[in-house]
């Protein structure tokens, strides 16, 4: 089944607003993710934006789980993005809900994606890389377990595969 990544954008109000609805948003995103529909999530710290790693059959399945997220439908987010996956590394372990492991999402267009591939798989075992995949057309997201976005930037550039100055990486609390 495909994975979509889905970027929402938090509602202005989004930190000031959210933690009446957050024990009912984790266990339905805790659900979502023991029937395998969810593979992690989580906000970035600033409350600007959250993300979502979704595995569902196809787009339909991903509105009707978008319509129903619990912060979707208090008005958290204002607004999403969705992108699938042509190719996902799934993650090796997953963190407790509730973790709040302090990562960085590093993206960017892939020079060499064999090269790529094989730095990611490498920084997975080396419990570097939280999960990964490509995009159609050349980009790549990495979930870096590093917490400074330039420290994770560098790292992946000096992994090979892509050019340093085409990645650009948030923070990330990744929740579950």
């Amino acid at each position: 089944m495909p994975i979509y990544h889905v970027r929402f954008i938090c509602a202005a109000d989004y930190m000031a607003r959210r933690l009446p609805f957050r024990p009912a948003h984790l266990k339905q995103l805790a659900t979502l993710r023991e029937e395998g529909r969810v593979v992690a999530g989580g906000p970035e710290p600033d409350g600007t934006a959250a993300h979502i790693f979704y595995r569902v059959r196809d787009h339909v399945e991903l509105s009707g789980l978008l319509e129903d997220n619990e912060f979707n439908r208090a008005g958290l987010f204002a607004a999403h993005h969705a992108r699938a996956f042509a190719e996902f590394l799934e993650p090796i372990d997953l963190p407790p809900v509730d973790a709040g492991f302090r990562v960085c999402l590093v993206e960017g267009a892939v020079r060499d994606r064999a090269l790529a591939r094989a730095a990611l798989t490498a920084g997975q075992q080396r419990r570097r890389v939280a999960f990964a995949g490509f995009f159609e057309g050349g980009a790549t997201l990495a979930a870096v377990r590093l917490r400074e976005p330039e420290e994770a930037v560098a790292w992946l550039a000096a992994a090979g595969g892509w050019d340093g100055e085409d990645l650009r990486a948030n923070s990330w609390s990744q929740t579950l």
